[in-house]
């Protein structure tokens, strides 16, 4: 493999825009031996009303200056070229965006790929009289994916003079409120059409395998297609393996097989570890899920059920960054999973097998 290094995330949350919690916490992945760190431009607060805060980005240019990591930066979780109301906005924080990418020397910008906004439907806002959400209509969903296609070709062009990827990153399946419009399609005047869809021999009904229309980065090949249809030279794709795993799960594809379909379009990975087993809900707490190795766990390599032996060996050409992103929780392991990944990287290299670490057993520990 020739990367250009290994990196770790920072927490935004962790951060909220303490910029003395930045210098910490960059100090402490310099210490720990990575190569890079991934900057979340929302978690600093560079940017204001869709404008970049210069004054706020000389003092964190200063403080990332004192150490000798190279950079990367993460794009705002609500940035939505896909929602309409907001669409003005939206397109000048991920400009602003881009500035800040360049104004720290980085060249990665990862883009959460759009979905359509539900907020306004579950608060109550254009309900039907039966007071179910209106479900969108297919053209409704291709106009938006095809506006998100147009304006990340501008930004691309944007982006492409100041030297800085976009790199639009697979999410994982969040349907809790997708799915209210689902179940919308069965009312009409307050009776429920009986569906053969929710039977007892159903393993999920099918009207949940449905959700990924207004979510279209939780299937591989949706998101390469999208990619596909931009076709921009610095439009690539963030492979983020937890959550594909996840949706390859829900959505029952196969998952080495969505990673081999990405790859020509992967410019950024992230690496974490999770089971599998998807969070039905984003008010249920971690501490309450771990147990049942429930949710998009973040956690270090080996800890979970990806396989990423396998998935190394398809990375053989891969030439970016390897971007670790763990919640923060697990940062006391920054340097047990930087070391499970230099081992991964040697034992492609060098072609031999890797002795199993788990932090299962006891003779491992």
């Amino acid at each position: 493999m020739h990367i250009k290094g290994i990196g770790i995330n920072i927490d935004s949350p962790a951060i909220d825009g303490d910029l003395d919690l930045l210098e910490k916490a960059l100090g402490n992945i310099q210490d720990n031996g990575f190569d890079y760190a991934e900057i979340p431009v929302h978690g600093v607060d560079a940017i204001f009303k869709g404008r970049l805060n210069w004054l706020q980005t000389r003092v964190i240019i200063d403080i990332l200056k004192k150490f000798k990591l190279k950079y990367t930066v993460h794009g705002p979780d609500l940035l939505n070229l896909m929602d309409p109301s907001n669409f003005k906005l939206q397109r000048e924080i991920f400009k602003s965006g881009i500035e800040f990418t360049n104004a720290i020397g980085a060249e990665i910008f990862i883009y959460h790929s759009g979905k359509i906004p539900l907020q306004g439907e579950i608060n109550g806002e254009g309900l039907r009289q039966n007071g179910l959400p209106k479900v969108p209509s297919p053209k409704k969903i291709e106009r938006s994916k095809k506006i998100e296609v147009k304006t990340l070709q501008e930004l691309a062009d944007f982006a492409k003079n100041l030297g800085v990827t976009i790199t639009i990153e697979n999410t994982s399946p969040e349907v809790e409120e997708e799915t209210l419009w689902e179940l919308s399609k069965r009312f009409s005047n307050g009776r429920v059409f009986p569906a053969h869809t929710l039977s007892p021999q159903t393993p999920k009904p099918i009207f949940l395998q449905e959700v990924r229309k207004y979510k279209y980065g939780t299937k591989i090949e949706e998101l390469v297609d999208q990619v596909k249809k931009i076709d921009r030279d610095n439009i690539g794709i963030t492979l983020d393996f937890g959550h594909a795993y996840l949706a390859s799960k829900y959505y029952h594809f196969r998952f080495l097989d969505s990673i081999k379909l990405a790859l020509p379009y992967v410019k950024h990975v992230h690496i974490h570890d999770c089971f599998g087993k998807f969070k039905a809900s984003p008010e249920d707490r971690d501490i309450d899920l771990i147990q049942f190795g429930i949710g998009d766990m973040h956690m270090p390599i080996g800890w979970g059920e990806i396989p990423y032996k396998k998935i190394f060996r398809l990375l053989k050409d891969y030439n970016g960054v390897l971007s670790l992103e763990l919640k923060p929780r697990y940062k006391r392991f920054y340097r047990y999973s930087l070391e499970r990944v230099k081992e991964l990287i040697e034992s492609i290299d060098n072609k031999h097998k890797i002795k199993k670490i788990s932090p299962f057993s006891k003779n491992d520990n």
